[in-house]
């Protein structure tokens, strides 16, 4: 090749680079040229996405509203300022703006979809649920791997209480998302645990008792699933059936075990076998020094026979991994009042309790951090599901500073 032919190569090669840098930056719209990068450079647009990183919600409406008004062309902008203003509780504002987006004829599809996302947001914080219902089945039919969307769609079935629909929803999710098995196996046994609850409560005991087993089977750390389903063969009469149900969850879920100690002392009493609770019982706390909870449970069933010592030992063995537990210390002191406050045991109690913290909230949800007094399933806050753990007080130190200590 000669050398007038490679330069004009290397020409050719030069334009095309040109050309794809200007395409980078520019775009046909309307017949005219827009300079995309000409809006990310005025400094009232940088200001805005400062200020939202600072969480300056007002600031960042004025200087990302100053950027929009130099180009009426400014979707993102106009979208972010629509999110701030539901962000703010005004959504009148939030849903006129991002209704006026929609009117534009020249939205791409991908475009019209996040818009119709944005709305349908708008319309969930408004309360207004039958607009955001239809809202997201839109954003779903033009974007079928929109999974925001679909989350979205979940949980105002959840809110509704329409748990089919909702596990509907969830079915679909796992389809497109298959990275997160386990995450929707979780969520889909907490939701057929709620569709057979309302089996129960309308007293079609079989339907329920098979949702039940659907629920465990879908994920077997569906606790709830397994204490109604015990209940369902108790209700049933089929007293070993729901001794073999309750005992189900003490088997896959240890930590969760002391949710159906009530109910299996009294079945295993009821059968004339007491003696299985005591066993079951110890074998729990060797599997689990720390479990204070299965300590605490056979101290009372052993107190309910007279034998208040052994369950005193038992329930001193639990104050060290439970401190603030005021239940143990209410047991402790009914022990004690039945032993005629004996001198050495009240002293033994004191010294283990010296600079416990007591507080009457020890569940926390680990995404949003609100607490509740008992176990919840659903988070009433964040709307997730199983994610209530027990917060633990440490014992106070020198310094007289707790600690907190998550299981």
């Amino acid at each position: 090749m000669s050398d007038l032919a490679l330069l004009g190569v290397f020409v050719a090669l030069l334009v095309g680079i040109v050309a794809g840098k200007a395409w980078e930056r520019y775009k046909l719209r309307d017949g005219r040229w827009i300079d995309r990068r000409r809006l990310r450079d005025t400094p009232h647009y940088m200001l805005g996405l400062h200020c939202l990183l600072d969480n300056q919600t007002d600031q960042a409406i004025d200087e990302l509203t100053q950027a929009a008004s130099t180009d009426a062309d400014a979707l993102e902008i106009q979208m972010i300022l629509g999110n701030l203003y539901r962000q703010k509780g005004q959504v009148g504002k939030a849903i006129a703006v991002h209704q006026a987006l929609l009117q534009r004829p020249d939205l791409r599809t991908l475009e019209h979809a996040y818009v119709l996302l944005c709305l349908g947001l708008d319309y969930r914080h408004g309360g207004f649920v039958d607009r955001a219902l239809e809202t997201f089945q839109e954003v779903v039919r033009l974007d079928p791997h929109n999974r925001y969307a679909y989350v979205n769609l979940q949980k105002l079935h959840e809110d509704q209480h329409q748990w089919a629909d909702a596990a509907d929803v969830r079915d679909q999710i796992a389809r497109i998302d298959q990275d997160h098995g386990d995450e929707h196996r979780q969520i889909l046994g907490f939701l057929r645990n709620q569709i057979g609850d309302g089996f129960a409560g309308a007293g079609d005991l079989p339907r329920a008792a098979r949702t039940f087993e659907d629920a465990i089977d879908v994920d077997p750390r569906t606790a709830p699933a397994y204490l109604n389903l015990g209940d369902m063969r108790e209700r049933q009469g089929q007293l070993a059936a729901a001794v073999e149900a309750w005992e189900g969850l003490v088997h896959a879920l240890p930590d969760r075990a002391h949710l159906a100690f009530a109910r299996l002392e009294r079945a295993y009493r009821d059968l004339g076998t007491p003696g299985r609770f005591v066993s079951l019982c110890e074998r729990l706390i060797a599997d689990s020094p720390q479990d204070w909870r299965t300590r605490l449970a056979l101290s009372r069933h052993l107190a309910a026979s007279g034998q208040d010592r052994r369950a005193l030992d038992l329930l001193l063995d639990a104050l060290p991994h439970n401190p603030h537990g005021l239940a143990i210390h209410q047991a402790a002191w009914r022990v004690l009042s039945a032993l005629d406050f004996e001198p050495s045991l009240v002293r033994r109690y004191i010294d283990l309790t010296r600079g416990a913290v007591f507080y009457l909230d020890p569940h926390v949800c680990l995404r949003c951090r609100y607490r509740s007094t008992e176990l919840l399933w659903q988070c009433p806050q964040c709307h997730e599901w199983n994610t209530f753990v027990e917060e633990r007080m440490a014992p106070a130190k020198s310094s007289g500073v707790a600690e907190l200590a998550e299981p």
